[in-house]
């Protein structure tokens, strides 16, 4: 038997504490808390991360706030944390020893029907709306006795807030229709604070709602 600890935050990407020094991969907590592939996630954000340092460097906006900015709120890895919670038990809690068993496989079975379009971006640690969505919709009609055990599992507040995080991946993929829009008037800003941040936010929209993830032609 194979026994490993590792580190995830709840509140993640975590922010910066100190100005010009930046955490990266496992450090910034841009895992996913259900796989952890910090490697992984690293390499998914190495695009952006090093651009968005170059600019930083270029333009001395190495304040924690600024760069804080790079590492910024992405709610498909908040909402992952929902699918951690209801895959850990806590200490004294009363479980079916099933539970877990049951909840994997009637969402891989979901997935699996749904297609590779819903079933690799969520095997990369990538959650879109679209996917996210449809399988538990599909979960619901598959499984309909299900769903309250799930709901007593992970408790009321956890969902509300999940749903929240939920909301937020819906924005953040509209937003993120807008950025074509918007990307001329953010690179013909004058002040390269406000184009960094407005690049940042694209960013943020892009990454989190799962558009980063190229689908196969």
């Amino acid at each position: 038997v194979l026994f490993a600890y590792f580190p995830t935050y709840r509140d993640s990407p975590l922010k910066p504490q100190w100005s010009r020094l930046l955490a990266v991969g496992d450090a910034s907590g841009i895992q996913s808390p259900l796989s952890f592939g910090g490697f992984g996630a690293l390499t998914r954000h190495l695009g952006r991360i090093s651009g968005a340092i170059d600019e930083a460097l270029e333009n001395d906006l190495l304040h924690k706030n600024d760069l804080g900015e790079i590492n910024a709120y992405t709610p498909n890895l908040s909402a992952a944390w929902m699918f951690q919670k209801a895959m850990s038990v806590r200490m004294g809690q009363d479980v079916d020893p099933k539970f877990v068993n049951r909840l994997l496989a009637t969402n891989f079975d979901v997935m699996n029907g749904m297609g590779q379009t819903t079933m690799m971006p969520f095997l990369q640690d990538v959650v879109r709306i679209d996917g996210l969505v449809g399988s538990l919709a599909r979960s619901f009609v598959a499984d309909p006795t299900f769903m309250p055990q799930i709901v007593t599992h992970v408790g009321i507040p956890t969902l509300v807030e999940w749903l929240g995080h939920v909301g937020m991946i819906a924005v953040y993929n509209m937003l993120h229709s807008c950025s074509p829009v918007i990307k001329p008037f953010v690179n013909k800003l004058d002040d390269p604070k406000e184009r960094f941040l407005w690049k940042r936010r694209m960013e943020a929209w892009k990454f989190g709602s799962g558009n980063d993830y190229v689908f196969d032609e």
